[in-house]
């Protein structure tokens, strides 16, 4: 059940809240000093700012699909080119008494020129669409309650962005690719027809909401309602938990009831420890997913790489019971690189997070000012092979090298550089035993 059904071997983004209301890993620049704010000087205490992005993406693979795509997907998918423009409209004034009211209007053009390794463009002869992304109103006030240090009540009701935690269960309400083109831009984000109130505090933060997603044509248009509560532990350190219900709106599909907790730690050390537990449970469905990492960093020292490892492990479906154990990944985005698109091969075009372990390790640093680099080695396994017609577990063993270069206030640069080796179970599956080497490039303008 879900906002959608995803696939689980080619990646369809389809949108499920509960197999995944699906968007690609999501590479905007953050907004530039440029912004145009038409009320600046003229009216005290508010503000009307216009500003856009305009992304561009070129992507080129050697053997997608282990050499199979053809024959596997019906096409070529080895090299494809993706724009988008994504023009915002923000205003936001003080109200008497205290407090501040604000709103958002924006939308989404995205075009992709070729096939993508998705999948989803194959037989399509329109692969372009400007579509409605933010449209809200909030209200925000300070400093209400006393016995809470730092406090701000949001209350926001529209097209609406909502993440919570690392983004493993809800991040991204919005669906690319196909006949809106951008799959790989995932320039759609916003959750229609929502609602979320939330409380944030130098020690709590506390939110009811009530999201909806935004599926292509032809997807389903699924809902996720509940809570989510997290403790701050000082700024190194935090505990939460989030129940939600989610209805996928499919006739014959029953809510899903849906339980987290997660933890995070840093010590001064530089020592960082990482984790969160999923349970899923319906009268039709049985599923768990979870993850742990274990990280090192020195801040004082910004030569010296970040090293993390992770462990994640997402329920596949036992064919020898009665209930689906297959984990559904409700609404998850991209919050960092392998969170949660695991593998800028795998987890971008080939497998969703349900019936997968995973091994990465991470070692990322910052050379210069506004220059990241990441290198990053997975290992790939399948939790229920024969679930998916193999005898083997081993999908596959990918290397990512991701450069993160903010050139000024408005350019952000993208680059990557991926390679996924396959294993028995992807040569069984796909039918093809070539290696996999993909190549892209986004280029981001901002005002």
């Amino acid at each position: 059940m879900g906002l959608g059904q995803r696939q689980e071997t080619v990646n369809r983004r389809a949108h499920p809240i509960v197999a995944g209301i699906l968007a690609g890993a999501a590479l905007c620049a953050p907004r530039a000093q440029a912004d145009m704010d038409f009320l600046e000087g003229r009216v005290d205490g508010s503000k009307l700012v216009l500003s856009a992005d305009v992304v561009g993406g070129w992507y080129q693979s050697n053997d997608s699909w282990f050499g199979a795509s053809e024959t596997f997907l019906g096409a070529n998918t080895d090299h494809w080119a993706e724009i988008g423009l994504a023009p915002a409209l923000t205003f936001e004034t003080k109200t008497r008494g205290g407090g501040a009211i604000f709103a958002a209007l924006s939308g989404v053009y995205t075009s992709t020129a070729g096939n993508d390794a998705s999948g989803l463009t194959i037989g399509l002869t329109d692969t372009s669409a400007f579509t409605l992304e933010q449209g809200y109103v909030g209200w925000a006030a300070e400093d209400l309650f006393d016995r809470l240090e730092g406090d701000t009540l949001t209350i926001t009701g529209g097209r609406l962005d909502y993440s919570i935690g690392s983004g493993l269960l809800m991040d991204d309400g919005g669906a690319d690719g196909g006949d809106r083109g951008g799959w790989y831009l995932g320039l759609r984000k916003a959750f229609s027809e929502s609602l979320v109130a939330s409380l944030d505090s130098d020690t709590w933060l506390l939110e009811a909401f009530n999201v909806k997603n935004q599926p292509r044509a032809g997807g389903t248009q699924g809902q996720a309602y509940g809570a989510n509560a997290e403790r701050k532990l000082g700024e190194d350190a935090a505990v939460g938990g989030t129940y939600m219900q989610v209805d996928s709106n499919v006739a014959g599909e029953a809510k899903l009831d849906v339980l987290s907790l997660r933890a995070n730690w840093r010590a001064a050390n530089g020592l960082g420890l990482a984790g969160e537990y999923a349970d899923e449970s319906s009268s039709q469905i049985a599923a768990t997913g979870y993850f742990a990492e274990v990280s090192y960093a020195r801040d004082d020292r910004p030569w010296l790489p970040e090293f993390s490892y992770r462990y994640a492990h997402f329920d596949g479906d036992d064919l020898g019971t009665p209930k689906d154990e297959r984990f559904r990944e409700i609404a998850y985005g991209f919050t960092d690189w392998g969170s949660w698109y695991q593998g800028e091969i795998t987890g971008e075009y080939a497998l969703g997070n349900g019936n997968l372990d995973s091994q990465r390790l991470r070692a990322q640093f910052t050379p210069l000012d506004g220059v990241t680099f990441n290198a990053m080695y997975y290992r790939f396994t399948l939790d229920q092979p024969a679930r998916l017609s193999s005898s083997s577990r081993h999908w596959g063993d990918e290397y990512n090298f991701t450069l993160d270069w903010q050139v000024n206030d408005n350019v952000y640069l993208v680059a990557v550089l991926g390679l996924l080796s396959p294993g028995d179970a992807a040569k069984r599956i796909t039918g093809g035993s070539d290696d996999w080497l993909h190549t892209m490039l986004n280029i981001t303008y901002s005002w």
